[in-house]
């Protein structure tokens, strides 16, 4: 297995927001097709980072691959507002840019991943939702 290290040198584009969420996402290439659940640790405009069980062996091997592509369902990660319908799966890509074991609980495998090639509305569906939630924190 490859594990990419952190360099010490932060790379960050974008303000990240730390929030846990469950996101479902699936390994492109996969021949089952498995979809996979995960919780993330922070999420911004440009990607986020999944935390994952480091007992689910053979997930760990397929994520701790550099450049490994990722579909992400942005229905399972961004919350719907109230007054929409339920849809069904929406797919983004993402690429696998780094993995490590977590600092602060050895049984999980965090893996970053950097979002690519979305449309304009998943763009916008993220930005709006990382700025409702940033706005949130502070009293009105």
């Amino acid at each position: 297995m490859t594990i990419k290290r952190f360099n010490g040198t932060e790379r960050r584009a974008y303000v990240r927001l730390e929030k846990s969420l469950s996101v479902r996402f699936k390994i492109s290439g996969n021949p089952t097709g498995s979809t996979y659940t995960a919780t993330t640790r922070n999420i911004s405009q440009g990607g986020l980072c999944l935390e994952i069980d480091y007992e689910k062996e053979s997930l760990v091997e397929a994520l701790s691959t550099a450049d490994q592509k990722i579909g992400i369902d942005i229905n399972s990660l961004i919350p719907q507002r109230a007054n929409t319908v339920t849809e069904m799966p929406h797919w983004i890509s993402g690429r696998v840019d780094w993995a490590r074991k977590s600092d602060q609980d050895r049984n999980l495998l965090q893996v970053g991943l950097e979002f690519e090639n979305l449309t304009e509305e998943a763009r916008k569906r993220i930005r709006d939702y990382l700025v409702d939630q940033f706005l949130g924190q502070y009293p009105q």
